[in-house]
């Protein structure tokens, strides 16, 4: 097995490793078809590393590192320096051999050579995931429900998140708390309680974690 870093030639297979591995995961709605780019109004950089067994990609990792006003103004953790998770998939085929973590390993060094101090992760029910982010020493801070069915009203809102109950804040333009809001067909719920709003097709719940990074 190679842990390498990314190259352009890489992208078919990054994209088919992608594409297999979220497949029959809580990721329903991530179908990219191309790696995208790097957006340089928010971020700076790129952590890119790919595994390759019998020239075969079969395993990614993307890590992108805001630039210092996206950083210090980051609302899960604010920080000079924050980076967010962008990309972690590895093949089905290749899956509890030890590649997300290989992978992981030597994103840390570039982490701490680009001198992060936090890095943020989405992710979503599961416990393989979850448990490797939280043996990373990922953090829980907030987590929400994605919900797949049909509300009784669609308010207005503003987006913002309650540190100390780890949870997604949501008010109206009023200033009054809101137990949902509509995100791409998908809608997002704060609270647990509030899922008996809605006649539910799937549920899905989301966490996101931050690791605080040790600088060399």
């Amino acid at each position: 097995m190679l842990i390498r870093k990314y190259k352009s030639s890489d992208e078919k297979g990054w994209v088919y490793t992608k594409a297999l591995s979220y497949l029959f995961s809580p990721f329903f709605d991530d179908r990219e078809t191309a790696k995208p780019t790097l957006n340089r109004d928010i971020y700076d950089d790129r952590i890119e590393w790919v595994a390759e067994k019998d020239g075969q990609i079969v395993g990614l990792l993307d890590i992108d590192i805001y630039n210092q006003e996206c950083s210090q103004s980051y609302l899960y953790a604010p920080a000079d320096k924050v980076a967010y998770f962008t990309n972690l998939a590895v093949h089905p085929d290749y899956q509890g051999q030890g590649i997300a973590q290989a992978l992981y390993d030597r994103a840390l060094q570039e982490l701490q050579e680009y001198q992060v101090e936090r890095l943020a992760i989405f992710t979503r029910e599961g416990d393989v995931a979850n448990h490797l982010y939280q043996k990373w020493g990922g953090k829980l801070v907030c987590s929400d429900y994605l919900v797949v069915g049909q509300p009784k009203d669609t308010p207005t809102f503003r987006f913002g998140v309650d540190v100390e109950k780890a949870s997604l804040s949501l008010i109206d333009m009023a200033g009054q708390p809101l137990p949902y809001y509509l995100r791409e067909g998908i809608y997002i719920v704060a609270n647990q309680a509030d899922l008996d709003l809605f006649d539910i097709e799937e549920c899905y719940q989301e966490f996101t974690y931050v690791i605080d990074i040790c600088l060399a």
